[in-house]
C-alpha cells in the first residue's frame, strides 16, 4: 500500500522547525519521500489540510491494566477477562491521545500476550509496546497487592528478575521507595537494599535486558545509580550531587510530572492528595534542574495511577513546558526522539525521516506556538494506517 500525506506542516523535531505545504509519502508502512514536491503519482491521497504532523509519542510509563477512575488500583482479583478488557480499552485511549509506542512499567502476567498480539498486528487500536511484567518489590513494598511481585533478600531478587525474563520482559522493573499511592506508604522511605537491587539489574543485563526503578527521594535515587539501574521513574526529590551521579553513570530520568500533578488536582483520597501535593513542585523542580544539567529525560504521565488517565501522554508536554520553563521543541524532543533512544527503537521511529516508520500525530493547531495545542490530537497514523480520527 503506497499512501501520501500531503497539505501538512511537518514537525521536525531533530532539526527543530516545521517544514510547510509538505507531504510524507509512505509505502508498506515505511516513510519513502518528505517534501514539497513529492511524486505522489498512484497513491492513496490523506490531505492533512494544514493540520500539524509529528511523531507519534512515546509514553514511558503506562499501567495497561488498571483503570485510573478506580482509587483502590486493580488487583488479580478483578479476574483476567476484566483485567484484559480494561486493558484493551486503555490501548486504545493511548491511541486517541496520539501516542503510538508505550512502556508498560507494572501490570499483570498476562500482558506479554497483549503485546505481543499487538506487535503482531492481531490488535490494530493500540501502540507498540515493551513491559516489564510484574514489578519487584520487598514484601509490603509498593504496589505489593496490585502489579508487583514481592522479593526479599538477593536471591529472591535474582530469582525474580529472572522469573520477568523468562516470561518474556523487555524491561525489569523495581521499586525502590515508599510512593504516593500505597496506602500507609512514604515516599522519604527506602526499600530494597543495593544490593538486592543490584542482583536484579545484573540479571537483566546479562541478557541485555535494562532496568527502571520507582524511586521518590534523593537517597533511594543514590541506592539505585550506584547499584546500576538504566532508568529513574519519578524522582521527584534529587540533590545537585545526585543529578552529577547520573551524569556520570549514564542514567535516564523519567519524572511522570503529570503523576503528582493530577492526583494532587483530581483524586478525593486524602492521604494520596497530601502526598502528592507535596511531591508536585519537588518534581517541577528537579526536573527542571536535571534536564538543565544534561540528564536524559523522557515522557509519560505513569496512567492507570489515580486520576491519571491514559488518553493523556500530552499533559507531560505541557507541564514541561508550562511549568519548568523547556521550549515547545525541546518538549517534543523529549516526547519522541528521546522515548525511541531509551527504548532502542530508535532506527525506526521517533522522528519523521525517511527510512523510519510512518508513526504519526496530527495536532489540528501549531504546538510550536502553544503546547497546548498537543492537547488536540485530531489523527493517529500508525505503519502508514489511520487508526483513530476526530469525528
Amino acid at each position: 500500500m503506497i499512501r501520501a500525506f500531503t497539505n501538512a506542516n511537518v514537525i521536525d523535531v531533530i532539526e527543530q522547525k516545521i517544514i510547510p505545504n509538505c507531504s510524507v509519502l509512505v509505502e508498506d508502512g515505511i516513510i519513502k519521500a518528505i517534501g514539497a514536491k513529492v511524486d505522489t503519482a498512484g497513491a492513496e491521497i490523506v490531505d492533512i489540510a494544514g493540520k500539524y504532523l509529528c511523531p507519534g509519542l512515546f509514553n514511558m510509563h503506562v499501567h495497561t491494566t488498571l483503570d485510573a477512575n478506580s482509587q483502590q488500583l486493580s488487583t488479580e482479583a478483578d479476574g483476567i477477562v476484566n483485567l484484559i478488557l480494561t486493558a484493551i480499552e486503555n490501548l486504545g485511549d493511548y491511541i486517541k491521545g496520539g501516542a503510538t509506542f508505550v512502556r508498560d512499567v507494572g501490570s499483570f502476567d498476562f500482558i506479554f500476550d497483549l503485546r505481543d498480539a499487538v506487535n503482531s498486528g492481531r490488535i490494530k487500536m493500540a501502540p507498540d509496546m515493551q513491559l516489564s511484567g510484574h514489578s519487584i518489590c520487598q514484601t509490603g513494598g509498593t504496589m505489593w497487592y496490585s502489579v508487583s511481585y514481592e522479593a526479599d533478600g538477593v536471591d529472591e531478587c535474582r530469582k525474580a528478575a529472572r522469573k520477568m525474563i523468562r516470561a518474556g520482559a523487555d524491561w525489569l522493573k523495581i521499586m525502590g521507595t515508599g510512593a504516593v499511592v500505597t496506602r500507609f506508604s512514604r515516599p522519604d522511605a527506602t526499600q530494597l537494599s543495593v544490593e538486592e537491587i543490584q542482583a536484579i539489574v545484573e540479571e537483566g543485563h546479562k541478557v541485555g535486558i535494562k532496568s527502571c526503578i520507582h524511586v521518590q527521594n534523593d537517597l533511594g535515587a543514590r541506592n539505585a545509580i550506584m547499584a546500576g539501574v538504566d532508568v529513574l521513574e519519578h524522582g521527584f526529590i534529587l540533590s545537585d550531587e545526585t543529578i552529577q551521579l547520573m551524569l556520570e553513570h549514564g542514567t535516564w530520568l523519567d519524572p511522570t510530572l503529570s503523576a503528582p500533578y493530577c492526583i494532587a488536582m483530581r483524586s478525593t483520597e486524602k492521604e494520596f492528595v497530601e502526598k502528592a501535593s507535596a511531591a508536585r513542585d519537588n518534581a517541577f523542580a528537579t526536573f527542571r534542574k536535571a534536564y538543565r544539567a544534561g540528564v536524559p529525560c523522557v515522557i509519560s504521565n505513569d496512567c492507570g495511577s489515580p486520576k491519571c488517565y491514559h488518553i493523556d501522554t500530552s499533559m507531560e508536554l505541557v507541564l514541561m513546558v508550562e511549568q519548568c520553563g523547556l521550549t515547545p521543541f525541546e518538549a517534543l524532543y523529549v516526547g519522541t526522539m528521546n522515548g525511541a533512544k531509551l527504548c532502542s527503537v530508535d532506527h525506526m521511529l521517533g522522528s519523521i525521516t525517511v527510512g523510519k516508520k510512518a508513526h504519526f500525530a496530527v495536532f489540528e493547531k501549531n504546538p510550536i506556538v502553544d503546547i497546548n495545542n498537543v492537547r488536540n490530537n485530531v489523527m493517529t497514523i500508525k505503519n502508514g494506517e489511520i487508526l483513530w480520527k476526530k469525528d
